[in-house]
């Protein structure tokens, strides 16, 4: 059996062939531009990043110091009752609602304060929620937590956002609920 040989002439270009390749490149192409976008020159800051990085700094010591006190809390989820549970939760509340009227003072001016008054405005919406929360809890041991939506999404996404964005870990949503 033989083998036959192969021709030694090129296949011609088809409409079919061009119009695949012109695909590819494209494809190809805007990948590119998707990488150049997310991780080049061409990446642009997010929208609630501060100019002054001064307040995410003095707001990370504030949110840490609140963490460390609710840390010292029993932890909410090994409350035996749901009053134990409730009463713990309004004490972290407590913590972080100071913690929250401590971060008003340093707020900037300019289009800076306007960012972060509206993080601080989503802070306090939050703080109502966790509040509704233990309220619920005295009289509904199965009473669930639920947080308060903006633009389609909950509110603790742009006080997690915000937080992230301004390098300010310990100002993001605690989770000890």
């Amino acid at each position: 059996m033989t083998i036959p040989a192969m021709d030694a002439e090129r296949r011609p270009w088809t409409a079919g062939r061009v119009g695949l390749l012109v695909v590819v490149l494209a494809m190809v192409a805007m990948w590119v531009y998707v990488l150049y976008l997310a991780f080049g020159p061409g990446r642009q800051p997010p929208p609630d990043q501060l100019a002054d990085p001064s307040f995410g700094e003095a707001a990370e010591q504030v949110c840490q110091a609140a963490h460390v006190d609710v840390d010292a809390l029993p932890p909410a989820v090994e409350a035996r009752t749901a009053a134990e549970r409730a009463a713990i939760i309004a004490d972290a509340n407590d913590r972080f609602a100071t913690m929250v009227d401590d971060l008003e003072p340093l707020v900037p001016d300019g289009e800076d304060g306007e960012i972060v008054k509206e993080w601080i405005a989503d802070w306090r919406t939050y703080l109502s929620d966790r509040e509704a929360y233990a309220d619920a809890l005295t009289s509904d041991p199965e009473a669930r937590f639920y947080v308060t939506p903006k633009d389609n999404e909950q509110v603790t996404e742009y006080i997690d956002a915000f937080a992230a964005d301004n390098h300010m870990a310990a100002c993001g949503t605690p989770i000890d609920v």
